[in-house]
């Protein structure tokens, strides 16, 4: 986690595009018509496309979720995938992304606690 002086930026090793897809889908504050950023081998340039309308491929190296919020969340092809939330996301949607998209099954109330702290820095 980084924080900033008006924003954080969480990151973190994730499981494969289909997870992210699923969970993203799920979060609270991001509608069925947010926009996404998509980025394929098969096609040149990116294309901003409606989350409801993705399907994990292997074409595709990159994905950024524009929820009508204050934050955006992403997942990017690379020698593990990486998924990434910037901006000022609350924590619940943090600890439920990460959860989603890992192996991690809960989160331990320490970590509950570092993270209510780093966000209380802002």
């Amino acid at each position: 986690m980084e924080t900033f002086a008006t924003h954080c930026s969480l990151t973190w090793t994730a499981d494969g595009l289909g997870r992210f897809l699923a969970a993203a889908g799920d979060l609270e504050g991001v509608p069925e018509t947010a926009l996404a950023v998509v980025d394929r081998t098969t096609t040149a340039g990116r294309e901003r496309r409606p989350l409801s309308a993705l399907a994990a491929e292997e074409a595709t190296r990159y994905v950024r979720v524009e929820p009508p919020t204050d934050w955006t969340l992403s997942w990017e092809r690379r020698s593990r995938p990486v998924v990434s939330l910037s901006g000022t996301p609350p924590a619940a949607a943090c600890r439920r992304l990460h959860v989603a998209t890992t192996d991690c099954p809960t989160w331990s109330d320490d970590a509950r606690a570092a993270l209510s702290e780093l966000a209380a820095v802002e």
